[in-house]
Order: structure tokens, then sequence, then C-alpha cells
């Protein structure tokens, strides 16, 4: 490579012959499901049949360049969100000129919420008092849903709760559900205590 001294030009200068080309197959935008903007913490994102790593630009877009036609498997993992896969196909963007999938990131009961948050926190259990992980939690009447990790651990937020208000949450896994009401209070965090599943 080539490149003229830059105090005596006050530039870089490449030559063509050897420049580098890469072509944009699609993007990734990642968004935090309870800040609705960037997500923080350290994210690795990568093509998981060949491991190839996403690269990320001062956007926030995870970058993957040069890849084959055909279908992808994205892997998204987290110290803080739940980790996502998603298969993308990079043939069939709607609009070609700009690739981008977006995923929004669930937090892990161990996201730094802020302290005005309201949250309801709780463990589910199985009938031998065990911890469950992956059972899916959602709060009936209102667009919140999590998933337990592996303590068996899950924690809702919400928000327009005024002062104190009595949510009802719906537990579901392996077609077992259960239902348990908790009074959620603003700025607050509750304890919704075990959840049983048979």
């Amino acid at each position: 490579m080539v490149f003229s001294t830059p105090y005596e030009t006050g530039q870089y200068v490449a030559y063509p012959a050897d420049m580098l080309t890469t072509r944009i197959s699609f993007a990734v935008k990642l968004i935090d499901d309870f800040t609705k903007s960037k997500p923080i913490g350290s994210i690795r994102v990568e093509i998981k049949e060949i491991k190839k790593k996403a690269i990320t630009n001062p956007s926030g877009y995870y970058l993957f360049t040069d890849l084959k036609a055909g279908n992808h498997t994205v892997s998204i993992d987290s110290d803080l969100y739940f980790p996502q896969e998603l298969t993308v196909d990079i043939s069939s963007f709607p609009d070609m000129k700009n690739p981008v999938s977006e995923v929004v990131l669930t937090p892990r009961t161990v996201y730094p919420f802020p302290q005005n948050a309201t949250l309801i926190r709780g463990v589910v259990r199985d009938a031998a008092n065990a911890p469950v992980k992956g059972v899916q939690l959602r709060v009936i009447g209102r667009d919140m849903e999590t998933i337990s990790d592996e303590k068996g651990c899950f924690v809702l937020y919400l928000r327009g709760i005024e002062n104190e208000e009595e949510v009802i949450i719906e537990s579901k896994k392996n077609g077992n559900t259960r239902t348990i009401n908790v009074a959620a209070k603003e700025f607050q965090t509750v304890s919704a205590g075990f959840i049983s599943l048979p």
C-alpha cells in the first residue's frame, strides 16, 4: 500500500490498486425494550453457521458484509438481555438499498433498571420447588411479556401505572398455565413471590 506522507501533504492518499471494497449484505438494528433506544452493555452479534462477527458502525448498526446468498442465522447474546436468534434471507428484504432487520431485546433480571422504574419481580418454581427456566410470562391487557431465566427469576417493567393498580400475570410453559394477581405500585419494585407450575 502506498500513502503520501501526512506532514508534507496534510492528507493520506490511497491509490485505486490498493483499495479494498466490501459489500454490505445486511444490517441489524438492536432496540432496548425498556428504553426503546440503543441497548447498553456488551453485545455479541454473529452469523451462527460460519461464526462471522458483525462490524459495528458509529450509528449502532451491526453490519455483515460479503455474505453468500441464502438464509443466515443471526445469534445475539448479552449479559443484560435474553439471547435471540433470527433467520435472515438476504434476497428477501423489501428495500435492498436499506437491508436492515430490527430486533427488540428483552432485559434480563440483572439489567440496571433506574430507581423510579415500576417493576414486578418474582420466581417461577415447579411442584418440587425447583426453579423453572424459559417460562413465558405476560401481563394480561398490556403489551408486556418476558421469560424466566436459568434461576426461574423474572422481571416485568410496566408503564402508565397510576398510584396502585392490580395486574394479572399469566405464566405458561408446556401447556401449563397459571395466573396470579399482583398489586403494582407506581415507581416501585413489587415482589410477585413464587409462581408454581404443576
